[in-house]
C-alpha cells in the first residue's frame, strides 16, 4: 500500500495519552488546504491519524454515535481497549471498500493511559508510541531516539511536537502546524493549535 498522506504520533505516558498531527491536507503533490485538523475529541477518547482526509472525519463521526449508542444502551461508559475494538470491527467491517486512513486512538481508564494504533483493515494494536503517514518515519526515528517512560506529559508534548515538525521538513505532504491533543491521567482533554 502507498503511504498515506500527513503525519500523525501518539505517545502514551505515565501521565497520560497525547495524540498529535499536522494539518496539511495534499493530494498528489497539491496542496489542498493548511489547516485540515486531523486529532479530535470523542467523548472521553481521542483520535487521529493519516490519510484521506474525508475517510478519517467519517471514521470519527461514526464512533461518535457508535460510543454514544453503546453507552446509552449498556448504561455504563466503554473502555477506551472496548471502543479501540469497536473501532476495528468498523474499519474491518469496509475492508472491500476501506478507510484510507490509519487511525491513532487513545484514553484513560481508570488512571491507566492507553494508545492504540490502526490501519485501514482494522488491525489493532497496543502500542506505547507510534507514527502512521507519510512523515511515519522521520517521526519515529525522533521518538525512538528520545522517549522514554518516565516523560512526564509536557516533556511528552514537547517530544509529539518535536517529532511532526521533523515529518514536515522532510516529507511534502506533511507541515502547515500542529494539532496536540491531551488527555491527562485524570481524564481531561485538551486540545491545542501551534502554527508552524
Amino acid at each position: 500500500m502507498e503511504e498515506l498522506p500527513s503525519t500523525a504520533v501518539g505517545i502514551r505516558l505515565q501521565d497520560g495519552v497525547i495524540l498529535g498531527a499536522v494539518r496539511r491536507l495534499s493530494y498528489g503533490g497539491y496542496v489542498l488546504s493548511k489547516s485540515a485538523k486531523k486529532v479530535f475529541p470523542i467523548s472521553r477518547f481521542g483520535i487521529g491519524g493519516a490519510g484521506l482526509f474525508g475517510d478519517l472525519q467519517a471514521l470519527t463521526r461514526i464512533m461518535n454515535a457508535n460510543i454514544k449508542y453503546y453507552e446509552l444502551y449498556n448504561n455504563r461508559p466503554i473502555s477506551t481497549r472496548a471502543a479501540a475494538k469497536l473501532l476495528s470491527i468498523i474499519l474491518y467491517q469496509y475492508k472491500y471498500m476501506p478507510f484510507i486512513s490509519e487511525v491513532l486512538f487513545g484514553g484513560v481508564d481508570n488512571g491507566e493511559p492507553q494508545l492504540y494504533v490502526l490501519d485501514p483493515l482494522g488491525s489493532l494494536l497496543d502500542d506505547i508510541y507510534a507514527a502512521v503517514g507519510s512523515g511515519a518515519r522521520v517521526a519515529i526515528g525522533v521518538l525512538e531516539a528520545e522517549y522514554s517512560e518516565k516523560l512526564t506529559l509536557t516533556q511528552g508534548r514537547e517530544l509529539t511536537i518535536k517529532s511532526l515538525r521533523a515529518s514536515a521538513e522532510r516529507d511534502v505532504t506533511s507541515g502547515d502546524g500542529i494539532d496536540i491533543l491531551t488527555i491527562s491521567k485524570d481524564g481531561k482533554i485538551n486540545t491545542e493549535f501551534l502554527s508552524s
